[in-house]
């Protein structure tokens, strides 16, 4: 492998490793989340393996994050701890066509829930 393309295997296994723990994953856990063999994930994490675009798409998939955050050389962003920065986040994964119908839920379970 020539010294850029292992720069870049290095650097992008890093974020990965960066962007699973910032989410409290194991590597296991993303492995299977991202439909990968736990073995070969392992080895893209430790900069051994190059992976495809195909690959890299399932590995951001599995995170919540854009395919391009993972080749990005800015620093992941910090992990939130609040409560409204996660409902955001988890909001922004639904399809806006479902959205109201996600928040009407929600509605409903806090009126439960009271």
């Amino acid at each position: 492998m020539d010294m850029q393309k292992k720069k870049i295997t290095m650097d992008t296994a890093e974020r990965i490793r960066q962007l699973r723990r910032g989410q409290s994953l194991s590597q296991e856990a993303l492995a299977l989340r991202a439909n990968l063999n736990p073995a070969y994930f392992g080895q893209i994490e430790r900069g051994l393996k190059c992976p495809t675009i195909d690959t890299l798409y399932k590995i951001a998939t599995a995170l919540g994050v854009p395919p391009a955050e993972l080749l990005s050389q800015q620093p992941p962003p910090a992990k939130s701890s609040s409560y409204q920065d996660r409902l955001e986040k988890l909001l922004t994964q639904i399809p806006e066509n479902k959205q109201e119908q996600f928040l009407r839920l929600l509605e409903d379970m806090i009126a439960i829930l009271r």
